[in-house]
């Protein structure tokens, strides 16, 4: 028997969850400012995306290689243990303690997809940082940083974002996710950088630089345009974010509901617990439905494992429209209402 999850019914936060729910609640507040910049510069560009282009059409095109290997990684995928971090999907590899990277990756590909038609290579014309009213690329990004230091230590926000920008391209470029066509210079080695595929870091050679996928191709997945519009690139964080396309890759064919192997987790995406179970947040946030086998608890343990009970996997759909929502608004309400338990 399968049974819809219509409400939570988890647990308050334990006092060390409850205290990490609280710092991300004030980071989040901390950037409001910059998060309706950041989510305002998103909407002029997609409201100025040329005919034909992905965005224009309501969507962010992303390769399945970002987030899906096509080999698996050694080992069975048996003992609840991640593979190597060299056998993860460029995604994975993109995710650091407050780093930035992931996000910025797929707010490249958004950019390059407002004003690049299918199957065209994208060129970089924006400015790293913008002068008067020109959105450059740090405009894109949202942060919590504040002015700190005086005379000669003196560091202004701009500042600061500018230095979570050229950690997150030197991350990509490590990743050989983008090219720097100027990365001799002692200064400017980020300007102009170039995205490359997203398949990224190749053993048998060096990865080609990107190009928009052709309508036709089989090899790419969906992002909901309110991802980026609406704001949810910065309320959400990296581990939500790689739920997040997980789900996407899953919908492709499948918009009434898929269940994911662990197997198939763990050896091709390199996705573990802590971040599957983000379909609880997902569940709060009306971004998916989750519908569990009537053995199966909402917590993931399962009546009988181990004495004949099958651990079946939980059926989840991709709610898209529910990316049109201000995604701060949703994220602070969910985190405040789980505070109040």
């Amino acid at each position: 028997m399968a049974t819809t999850i219509l409400f939570d019914p988890t647990k308050p936060p334990s006092p060390a969850g409850r205290k990490e729910l609280d710092r991300r609640l004030r980071r989040l507040y901390e950037a409001e400012k910059s998060y309706d910049t950041a989510k305002a510069n998103m909407a002029k560009l997609a409201k100025s995306s040329i005919a034909g282009s992905p965005v224009a059409d309501g969507e962010v095109w992303v390769r399945d290689a970002f987030v899906f290997r096509r080999d698996p990684a050694p080992g069975d995928g048996s003992d609840r243990k991640l593979p190597p971090k060299e056998f993860w999907p460029p995604a994975g590899r993109l995710v650091t303690p407050r780093g930035s990277a992931l996000r910025f990756m797929l707010i490249a590909l958004f950019e390059a997809q407002t004003r690049t038609k299918p199957g065209r290579r994208p060129d970089n014309p924006r400015p790293l940082q913008g002068e008067g009213d020109e959105i450059g690329w740090a405009d894109l990004l949202a942060t919590d940083a504040k002015q700190a230091g005086d005379g000669r230590s003196f560091m202004s926000v701009p500042a600061k974002k500018g230095r979570h920008l050229f950690s997150a391209l030197d991350l990509m470029h490590a990743e050989d996710l983008v090219s720097l066509p100027n990365v001799e210079e002692r200064r400017g080695k980020h300007k102009g950088f170039l995205l490359n595929h997203e398949g990224g870091k190749r053993i048998s050679g060096p990865n080609d630089l990107y190009l928009v996928p052709h309508k036709a191709d089989k090899t790419y997945f969906r992002l909901p345009l309110g991802l980026f519009t609406q704001g949810w690139i910065h309320a959400l964080d990296d581990r939500d974010l790689r739920y997040l396309l997980m789900l996407c890759y899953f919908d492709q064919g499948q918009p009434d509901g898929f269940q994911v192997i662990s197997r198939t987790r763990y050896l091709h995406m390199a996705i573990g617990p802590d971040t599957y179970e983000k379909h609880i947040w997902f569940t709060r946030f009306d971004l998916n439905d989750v519908t569990l086998d009537g053995a199966r608890h909402f917590n993931g343990t399962v009546d009988d494992y181990g004495k004949g009970g099958k651990a079946i996997p939980h059926t989840l759909k991709l709610l898209r429209e529910g990316f049109d929502r201000d995604g701060m608004k949703v994220v602070t309400t969910a985190i405040e209402q789980q505070l109040a338990r």
